[in-house]
């Protein structure tokens, strides 16, 4: 006969398994990705916001998980609607096996496609806090820049000739109008077209520079995410 369980015991939870997630952008060479551990019991509206810590995007745009032929996502006013409460729906509840792949697409205009493989499913490790990314490359593109095609047109006209010593001289008068202020002349205002010019294209390049990738920062972030899933 089964032994009962004594009065007052409490029985053991169940055990929490961990996904090992690869997730990487299509289109781009060379290969921007992440690696990241995430428990089953991590919902798609979560997910949403774990991918764009990870990647690098800024949440601007709608975005849906494509699994089995099923779309699911975070409903926005004037986006599609989703048959399914993204709080409820949990990873484990996709039933997905090892080697399988699921799609995230965020922003339907550049359509950024993410191919998301399921590496491996993990027991727990109770020192440890998830989500966590443990690898990656790649830095994340700038958002509204056209999808694959478009940034690879504007890494291609930043990388000429002609942009570096654009850039070189934009830097260069600048830098001297600064030094000349510091060593007691006029101070650089806005009716000065040549350094005003200069500074615009400057902040034009840091706009379209990709977003780089760092893993702390990215734990960091995922941190802060982990105190808000259940």
């Amino acid at each position: 006969m089964p032994k009962k369980q004594s009065i007052g015991a409490e029985a053991k939870p169940p055990i929490l398994t961990v996904y090992q997630l690869k997730v990487s952008l299509r289109g781009i060479s060379p290969m921007i990705w992440r690696r990241l551990l995430v428990s089953s019991t991590t919902t798609i509206a979560h997910l949403h916001g774990i991918l764009q810590v990870a990647m690098g995007w800024e949440d601007v745009h709608l975005h849906r998980f494509r699994v089995h032929g099923k779309d699911y996502g975070i409903y926005r006013e004037g986006g599609i609607g989703f048959a399914d409460d993204p709080s409820q729906v949990t990873l484990a509840d996709l039933k997905l096996r090892a080697h399988e792949r699921f799609v995230y697409e965020y922003d339907f205009g550049d359509s950024w496609l993410h191919d998301i493989l399921l590496e491996q499913v993990l027991p727990a490790d109770p020192r440890k806090t998830y989500p966590v990314c443990t690898a990656g490359a790649g830095d994340c593109p700038p958002e509204d820049c056209g999808g694959p095609e478009g940034y690879h047109d504007l890494v291609e006209s930043r990388s000429s000739f002609a942009a570096y010593e654009e850039a070189y001289e934009d830097v260069l008068l600048v830098a001297e109008r600064i030094l000349v202020f510091h060593e007691g002349g006029p101070r650089p205002t806005v009716d000065e077209p040549e350094f005003m010019d200069a500074l615009d294209r400057m902040r034009d390049r840091l706009d379209a520079a990709p977003i780089a990738f760092d893993r702390r920062a990215v734990n960091t972030a995922l941190h802060h995410i982990s105190k808000e899933i259940p």
